[in-house]
């Protein structure tokens, strides 16, 4: 199928953006993973149901594309237009006063890839387990069992999102 120039930025704007706030959204917000996989297989159906053919018999990957502009875009579009959004709302549209909580570091690991990530494993007891990931100096100085202050707030999916992090004898800046 032949697309045009603006589907194709369309596409990478909605790609580097709901890739980016997935990552996001994995990182700061308790049950961020299974909110990211969630979003994408919507946002897949909706692009495959949108996409379809008018005419069954014609080809998909046919030069010409008579269909109106939102039909003609890719099926992944939709999908990273939907990651991008939630992921956006995720981290930026919280709700209400945030919560200061003490809790404990039960994993401490180094994850390597593209990129080397520090990661610290927290559970407090009333929102479940995240995965932070800290800065290298920040992890050099924690081991497990030592105690973290984190700054949560609630966002307008009713998810906790962690908007800042201490160490327990250090605290937090707060807003004045």
């Amino acid at each position: 199928m032949k697309t045009d120039k603006t589907s194709q930025l369309l596409w990478i704007i909605f790609l580097i953006l709901g890739t980016w706030f997935s990552i996001e959204t994995v990182n700061s917000t308790f049950y961020g993973f299974e909110l990211a996989l969630g979003t994408a297989l919507f946002g897949l159906i909706i692009g495959l149901i949108l996409h379809k053919k008018r005419n069954p018999s014609e080809l998909w990957d046919s030069f010409v594309d008579k269909r109106n502009f939102f039909r003609s875009q890719r099926r992944t579009t939709y999908m990273f237009f939907f990651l991008a959004v939630i992921g956006f709302s995720n981290s930026y549209m919280l709700v209400g006063e945030p919560a200061y909580l003490n809790t404990e570091i039960t994993e401490k690991r180094i994850s390597r890839g593209k990129s080397t990530s520090y990661i610290l494993a927290i559970a407090p007891a009333e929102y479940g387990t995240l995965d932070l990931k800290v800065g290298e100096k920040f992890w050099n100085s924690h081991s497990v069992g030592n105690k973290l202050i984190i700054e949560v707030q609630e966002n307008i999916f009713g998810l906790h999102v962690v908007t800042d992090y201490s160490t327990a004898n250090k605290p937090l800046k707060l807003d004045s």
